[in-house]
């Protein structure tokens, strides 16, 4: 059965528009929980649906968003507004056919231009909304851009992503290959953050990297101690349990 959140990220997920109180409705539920800890990111990336990786992957990247930012300090309203940068990062992917999506196999040179699209025609929806979201169109765009430039869309001449892109391409990637998908399998974490680390510098800001690596290693920390300590207390006796798109 889905949650909430999944249920109201679904609704606006498969709508040419994009309902900001809905979205800062999801995102401050999300911060409220977190309650600025960034221990709350592994437990609550638990709850993945498969069959839903659209909606799930942008609560991941919404919940490891918050996190982040969190832990670098940003204000309140700066870390809401990358978390619904976070969550609406992929609305370009509605109007991407399920099957191309959902694909098992290599994608074709065509299915990949069209996948390809999705940062464009998502900024484009974000701009077409009533709402100011000057930012958060722009992660949608620049998502896929690496350090170094290269990626998708290209760009005609050498800018710097802004800081909130940089930050949820780094949460975006870690969540896709740490998801299962038709054609591969889920990677572990230690993999996933290897492949960061490899990548530091030229697809990765590196010290957004070192900090998101910093704040998963003290997250597993956390649940760790928190799980050793249930244990503890449960046997002692009372007087006498493709490729990331």
């Amino acid at each position: 059965m889905s949650s909430p959140g999944t249920d109201a990220v679904g609704q606006f997920l498969t709508h040419d528009r994009v309902p900001l109180t809905e979205a800062v409705a999801v995102v401050w539920s999300l911060s409220v929980a977190m309650h600025g800890d960034s221990h709350f990111v592994l437990p609550l990336l638990k709850f993945k649906e498969f069959n839903h990786y659209t909606t799930t992957h942008s609560l991941n990247v919404s919940v490891l968003a918050l996190g982040l930012a969190g832990a670098l300090g940003y204000s309140p309203d700066d870390t809401r507004e990358i978390g619904v940068a976070g969550l609406l990062h992929d609305v370009g992917k509605t109007r991407i056919s399920l099957d191309i999506l959902t694909k098992p196999g290599r994608l074709t040179a065509h299915e990949r231009a069209t996948m390809q699209e999705h940062p464009v025609d998502g900024a484009r929806i974000i701009l077409q909304s009533e709402e100011e979201l000057d930012l958060v169109a722009t992660v949608a765009y620049e998502h896929h851009v690496m350090l170094a430039g290269s990626g998708y869309p290209a760009m005609h001449y050498s800018r710097k992503c802004t800081f909130a892109s940089r930050l949820i391409h780094v949460c975006d990637v870690y969540d896709a290959l740490s998801t299962r998908r038709p054609y591969r399998e889920a990677w572990a974490s230690e993999k996933t953050t290897k492949y960061l680390e490899d990548r530091s510098g030229t697809e990765f800001d590196p010290d957004l990297v070192a900090a998101f690596v910093k704040m998963l290693r003290e997250g597993e920390a956390r649940v760790q101690v928190l799980t050793d300590d249930r244990s503890t207390v449960a046997v002692e006796p009372a007087d006498v349990p493709h490729q990331h798109a």
